[in-house]
């Protein structure tokens, strides 16, 4: 527990440090904000507005910030020196991954106290923008696992945040992206094509197979560049 809390902490400490890892999730914050309290008549459409940005917090900015510290640790060779002080991979991406999770829970929360929902829209609400962040969260940290896939994060976070604003409006994007967990969370808050107040098992079912994908990913690569001893100072 000791070795989680040490982990936890130094993630934290490295976050508030790193100005571009929050920023974005700031700004993503800011501007729905800022629409809805100066744009005439914008509450109107308050339930899309809401959507489209949570959508690219959850997707751009926890798959940045995940992928961010596993390259920084490793570039350092932070793994290796926690490796020689004790501390398990088990023990870091659990002390990692809670950080991040706290993370997205307080955006998450900033986003719910603007859509105005409660009751069980609410609880909808955070069940799916926590499940889409913790996939984003997971498919960061896998790929960045290698040098080889580690370039692919940023690109599938930009993807997987703006895509959905583009299928809503494009047929066939709305065929892709249909089958990804980023567009499964903007249909349930937007409250349109899914009533948020009430059954939501089918994009439950997609968001899950997406982690489920995602994890399949994450054991072939941490197979292959694991995060423990010589493997991690390889990768």
């Amino acid at each position: 527990m000791r070795n989680i809390r040490a982990v936890f902490t130094k993630q934290m400490l490295s976050y508030i440090r790193n100005s571009e890892r929050y920023g974005t999730a700031l700004v993503f914050l800011a501007i729905p904000f800022a629409i809805l309290l100066l744009v005439p008549g914008a509450g109107e459409d308050r339930a899309i507005i809401v959507a489209q940005f949570i959508t690219m917090f959850v997707g751009i900015s926890m798959i940045f910030a995940a992928s961010a510290f596993i390259i920084e640790d490793r570039t350092t060779m932070n793994l290796r020196f926690m490796g020689m002080a004790g501390v398990k991979p088990f023990q870091y991406l659990i002390g990692t991954c809670a950080m991040l999770l706290i993370v997205s829970l307080v955006g998450n929360l900033l986003f719910a106290l603007q859509s105005l929902y409660t009751g069980t829209a609410l609880i909808n609400f955070m069940t799916v923008s926590m499940l889409g962040a913790a996939n984003s969260m997971f498919l960061g940290i896998t790929l960045s696992l290698s040098p080889k896939t580690a370039s692919f994060a940023p690109v599938s976070g930009l993807i997987l945040g703006i895509g959905p604003m583009f299928s809503n409006v494009n047929e066939f994007l709305s065929m892709i992206f249909s089958f990804t967990y980023t567009q499964q969370v903007t249909n349930v808050i937007r409250g349109e094509d899914i009533d948020i107040t009430g059954d939501i098992t089918f994009p439950l079912q997609i968001i899950l197979i997406n982690m489920a994908v995602i994890f399949i990913l994450f054991v072939i690569l941490n197979m292959r560049n694991g995060l423990d001893g010589e493997k991690a100072i390889r990768a």
